[in-house]
């Protein structure tokens, strides 16, 4: 996002309420490439560096001086996620003096372009990200949360709302869209990765798991359905008063903006549900459990051109979402 957007967008478009991002990152301006014009001049870039890094400064700090209320769908404040400078030689720069910013060497550029293979920034990244976890976690007991840090994750499950306390440095609980039913991952370690698809796997191959067992496992580990499908999942939303069909999940954008904007809708089938028919039948087929799975995708996909479903929609996912 162009960074003149993103404190209007904070502070006006209701779709940021439905974002789910851990930081905010600066790219530090670039020089290279100059151009020469048609007479031979040389053409310069429309910002160099330092200025660049000014303006991001002034960016970070309207930010930090969002209103506590400015807040996303988990309730986290967007004035409190950790903001992050990526440079070229990882120095800090005078323009974010007194700005609570990290700054990390940016090597992303070599891997791309010149086959330079090192994950330093993303690790970096994710290290900072992890931290600032840590410190929300450690608020969220005084707002009703039950808190966990187990094998590398690192989980939350609502307790009960204690009078005039659903505010930390952290959190707003006025904006927590989520739906509590039992422990919800918000985080999570290297380690903690393994032990989900470990998890994940001892579902797999057990017989007695069906689509409810799945839909609880993706509903507690959210972040695991997320990477898969490069979104947000909203269980058993939106709701289709045109039909009254509700999709398993709905995944969201991490951060909506506009209208049209892809979402993907999920119907879950367990592993005993049979992907071809049976013997018996002369020309096997899908079986009709898949078909049916396949024809309800095709009517959430109307529902969601369906007039009489845009209030339902637009108030599940924070924007008119294409399917």
């Amino acid at each position: 996002m162009p960074g003149n957007e993103v404190v209007r967008y904070l502070l006006f478009a209701p779709s940021s309420e439905f974002a789910s991002i851990d930081a905010i990152v600066f790219l530090e301006p670039s020089v290279e490439g100059f151009t020469r014009g048609p007479d031979g001049g040389p053409i310069f870039p429309q910002m160099m560096p330092d200025e660049g890094h000014w303006r991001n400064a002034i960016i970070s700090e309207k930010i930090r001086n969002l209103p506590e209320t400015c807040a996303m769908r988990d309730g986290r404040k967007w004035k409190r996620i950790p903001h992050i400078v990526l440079t070229k030689h990882g120095r800090r720069y005078e323009a974010y003096d007194g700005l609570d910013v990290e700054f990390v060497i940016d090597f992303t550029e070599r891997m791309l372009f010149q086959g330079f293979a090192s994950p330093f920034t993303w690790n970096k990244i994710e290290q900072i990200v992890n931290q600032f976890h840590r410190r929300a976690m450690a608020e969220y007991e005084r707002v009703g949360f039950l808190v966990t840090v187990d094998r590398g994750l690192y989980r939350v499950r609502r307790a009960f709302r204690k009078k005039n306390s659903n505010e930390s440095e952290f959190y707003f609980g006025g904006k927590d869209r989520r739906r509590f039913h039992g422990f919800v991952t918000i985080g999570r370690e290297p380690d903690g990765a393994d032990y989900q698809a470990w998890l994940f796997e001892q579902l797999l191959n057990d017989p007695k798991a069906g689509e409810r067992e799945f839909h609880r496992f993706f509903e507690e580990h959210s972040d695991f359905l997320a990477e898969a499908m490069m979104g947000v999942p909203i269980s058993h939303r939106p709701y289709f008063p045109s039909n009254k069909q509700t999709p398993d999940f709905a995944v969201s954008p991490v951060l909506p903006r506009d209208s049209g904007e892809w979402v993907k809708l999920l119907e879950l089938k367990g592993p005993e549900a049979s992907v071809l028919a049976s013997n018996r039948y002369l020309h096997r087929g899908l079986a009709p459990a898949l078909t049916q799975a396949l024809a309800q995708v095709n009517d959430y996909e109307e529902s969601l051109r369906d007039s009489l479903n845009l209030k339902d929609i637009e108030k599940a996912l924070g924007c008119l979402g294409s399917a």
